[in-house]
């Protein structure tokens, strides 16, 4: 469970960074917009400009597709592990209820019952 905590605060980290990478090439892509607005509305004096400024913001946002492909292959991982702890929660709830089932005195009774038994077990062979 504390390896999954570990991971799942990991994977968290990352994604808070990842986030915070795509906030940034939100505005950057924002500003892309307006350079395309521009470009419309005087395409002939400032097409070669412009296109190259284009060009060059283009290349600053390629990095961001393998970035997305990591945030969406990490939420992936995040839902699967909160299903799996989900899981394994419901598990130490039934194991919790089984053991709560008996107190401590009761559960040191039993034991020292198959002790004693084991050990008449044992003189019989």
């Amino acid at each position: 469970v504390q390896n999954m905590s570990q991971s799942i605060e990991v994977l968290n980290l990352r994604t808070q960074r990842d986030f915070q990478y795509v906030l940034k090439m939100e505005t950057q892509m924002k500003g892309l917009k307006g350079k395309f607005r521009q470009i419309e509305d005087d395409r002939k004096t400032l097409l070669t400009k412009h296109f190259q400024e284009l060009k060059e913001k283009m290349e600053e946002l390629l990095p961001l597709i393998p970035v997305l492909e990591q945030y969406k292959t990490d939420s992936k991982l995040i839902i699967q592990f909160k299903d799996e702890v989900r899981n394994l929660s419901l598990v130490l709830t039934a194991i919790q209820q089984d053991i709560g089932a008996y107190d401590f005195e009761e559960l040191q009774q039993r034991v020292l019952n198959l002790e004693s038994r084991l050990h008449d077990c044992m003189k019989k062979l």
